[in-house]
């Protein structure tokens, strides 16, 4: 379902962006090579903007069908996209050397 709201979201910010372009009239002073320069910039523009949308959905939490637990409570589980990290290991304490205090 995520990759359609991508292609949707691009069809959008491309028609927004391209639209202010399409609505100008060219000048005689403007060039093939300035218009094609303004829609490499608004294109270059519409991706950046699509990857800020896509690091901010991935920001979001993610949460799994809610459901009632024994006590009555109704718990909405938190989806992790990554596994937690490892608990550390505990080792025995250090032997204190000659010349450290206790």
């Amino acid at each position: 379902m995520r990759p359609i709201r991508a292609v949707a979201a691009a069809a959008v910010m491309a028609l927004i962006w391209s639209a202010p372009l399409h609505a100008a009239e060219r000048s005689p002073g403007d060039s093939a090579e300035t218009q094609r320069h303004a829609t490499d910039l608004a294109i270059e523009a519409t991706h950046m903007l699509m990857r800020a949308l896509d690091f901010m959905i991935e920001a979001l939490p993610q949460y799994g069908p809610p459901y009632i637990n024994e006590r009555g409570d109704i718990v909405i589980p938190r989806i992790h996209k990554s596994a937690p990290p490892e608990p550390v290991e505990k080792t025995a304490p250090a032997k204190p050397g000659p010349g450290t205090p206790l």
